[in-house]
């Protein structure tokens, strides 16, 4: 086992080539899980994986880029904390002659271009129209009506995804005027930021003012559930928006507790290795590639049995996320 720092794990997976893996952030069961599956991969396709964790720092980040380059591995893959602080990761992948693959957030660079040879991601503008059509078809049945007043508890600031969503989500809202977002506060895609967030709100907005809570991931929203029932505030159940269908969140949704998540798959190692085989090849057609998403909502029998055997297939995988 190699290790970068003491946030990173380095293993053999018998070949002669490297996979260098620059993670944003070890916080949260879905980074966890997407690492586990990075490594699990790379070393399934008989190549040694080391990795770096930037702990959501961007300035730890770039040099992660820099000290994982400087060990000349055969493929770099990126998980970008932010978006335009990260702008000189293609650059640094090209001087390095090292192939360069960024994985669920964006970076600035076009894919397919010098050593940057492919973007894989989620449609997270599609994710925030999809979250706000359904905050829209909740507050219509709480209210008989497309108007409220809903929180907003947002991922990490100038994260791609919060950026794209947030783009969705006003895109339906423009054309429900009825709706306003009220307050919002950054939980950092994380349990107890998201609680916090969530206490911070409960105090500025009294019982009644507020109809929800929308929250840019189920384990910020879970945080939002916990201040809620501390705060013996249940008359906001089950308006709670989510986002990743971790097995707790769909497990809220049966409680009554959350109205409503998509999933963002964590599971990148796959497709990741098939798209730099593909480029090694001259093979690669798409150099942007989007995963698949699915949607739970809560409200009928057959959506109650959709969650239910969701939440048996992460459990019969050992997985909470996603």
């Amino acid at each position: 086992m190699e290790a970068l720092d003491g946030s990173s794990t380095g293993a053999d997976g018998g070949g002669d080539c490297t996979v260098a893996y620059s993670q944003g952030s070890l916080s949260g069961e879905w980074r966890v899980e997407n690492s586990r599956d990075m490594q699990e991969q790379v070393e399934a396709a008989g190549c040694t994986f080391i990795q770096a964790s930037a702990n959501d720092d961007v300035a730890k980040q770039l040099q992660d880029v820099n000290d994982l380059l400087a060990r000349k591995p055969d493929l770099l893959v990126v998980a970008p904390v932010q978006y335009e602080p990260l702008a000189p990761v293609p650059g640094l992948a090209d001087a390095a002659g090292v192939p360069l693959i960024v994985v669920d957030r964006e970076l600035p660079g076009t894919p397919g271009e010098g050593q940057y040879e492919a973007l894989i991601t989620i449609d997270f503008v599609e994710s925030g129209r999809k979250v706000a059509e359904s905050i829209v078809a909740g507050l219509t049945e709480k209210n008989g009506a497309p108007k409220g007043r809903i929180v907003h508890i947002t991922g990490t600031t100038g994260s791609s995804p919060v950026i794209d969503m947030q783009e969705g989500i006003d895109e339906v809202l423009a054309d429900n005027p009825g709706i306003e977002i009220a307050g919002s506060c950054d939980g950092l895609y994380a349990a107890e930021p998201g609680r916090k967030c969530m206490e911070d709100l409960l105090q500025r907005f009294d019982a009644g003012t507020i109809d929800g809570v929308v929250a840019d991931n189920d384990e910020s929203a879970l945080g939002a559930i916990q201040a809620i029932k501390a705060a013996d505030r249940t008359e906001l159940f089950p308006w709670v928006w989510g986002k990743d269908a971790q097995r707790t969140g769909l497990e809220a949704m049966l409680a009554g507790e959350m109205y409503y998540t998509i999933s963002t798959p964590p599971q990148y190692g796959a497709i990741t290795m098939e798209t730099w085989r593909a480029a090694q090849e001259g093979t690669l057609e798409d150099t942007k590639i989007l995963l698949p998403k699915t949607e739970y909502q809560i409200g009928t029998k057959d959506a109650t049995e959709q969650i239910k055997a969701r939440i048996e297939e992460l459990r019969a995988q050992n997985l909470n996320c996603c």
